[in-house]
């Protein structure tokens, strides 16, 4: 589904129920929080819902035909500013994460925007790896290093997220194993240290790399703490370490409790 379809679908359950939260329409459409949120932001700067935490309410008339009292940003501008935090965000990871891969290694790069990144470290690098990813951005990424030797998993492909997932994929991971692996996450749960995934067969091949990595460092940027739906595929504590470019103390501390370190 084109987001401008599923913007129109979410207008007409939000008319139609009043109220609609983020973490259900994530569910429902099966899309990440962000995707809705973006959503959420084209459908307000078009008059046509009202952002609430959350959530979107009903616009009702009175709301509607009240003239903004103050010149709204352009759409472009608050999706490229959104988009910029993320990106930092995301790219501090991935530095700190190349940090921890060295010569020789066999590793693993799960489909992850933030890996995406990391495969771009890597590529203009000059260690000699082998890469296994079930992510075709990564794989393009990587093409032009000879030093690299880079593996596909094959499998369904998830044009969502431009990767493989299901059976196939999981059973070409069983036999190899890995020096480290490197595996995003829609959302990380600090109350119940919860590690989640947008569908449970994007959950199912991350569970199997899991079992076959010695050392496994989960990418969760700042933005992956506030979210907190999706489906539970891991524990922070069976993590060797969570890679984030968060400075938030109480984040730090939930993550040292379980047991895993934190490293920024």
């Amino acid at each position: 589904m084109f987001p401008k379809e599923r913007r129109k679908e979410i207008l007409e359950i939000v008319n139609a129920t009043g109220f609609a939260t983020v973490d259900d329409l994530s569910k429902r459409f099966g899309v990440s929080v962000d995707s809705i949120r973006k959503d959420l932001k084209v459908l307000q700067l078009e008059g046509k819902i009202k952002r609430e935490y959350g959530g979107a309410l009903r616009l009702e008339p009175e709301s509607a035909a009240a003239p903004d009292p103050a010149p709204s940003p352009t759409l472009e501008s608050i999706l490229a500013d959104d988009e910029a935090k993320a990106d930092a965000g995301r790219r501090a990871v991935a530095a700190r994460a190349w940090l921890e891969i060295n010569d020789g290694d066999a590793i693993f790069l799960g489909v992850s925007r933030t890996n995406a990144y990391l495969a771009d470290l890597i590529a203009a690098g000059d260690k000699r790896l082998i890469v296994t990813t079930n992510m075709i951005d990564v794989l393009q990424r990587l093409a032009g290093n000879p030093k690299i030797t880079a593996l596909a998993t094959g499998g369904y492909l998830n044009v969502l997220n431009n990767g493989f997932t299901g059976p196939a994929c999981i059973s070409l991971l069983e036999p190899l194993l890995f020096s480290k692996a490197f595996l995003g996450t829609c959302g990380v749960d600090l109350g119940t240290s919860a590690v989640l995934a947008t569908t449970t067969d994007d959950g199912k091949v991350d569970d199997q790399v899991l079992k076959n990595a010695s050392y496994r460092f989960l990418l969760a940027d700042h933005e992956k703490f506030s979210i907190h739906s999706g489906y539970r595929w891991a524990s922070i504590s069976d993590f060797t370490a969570v890679i984030t470019d968060s400075t938030d103390s109480n984040v730090l501390r939930a993550i040292a409790a379980t047991g895993t370190p934190a490293l920024c």
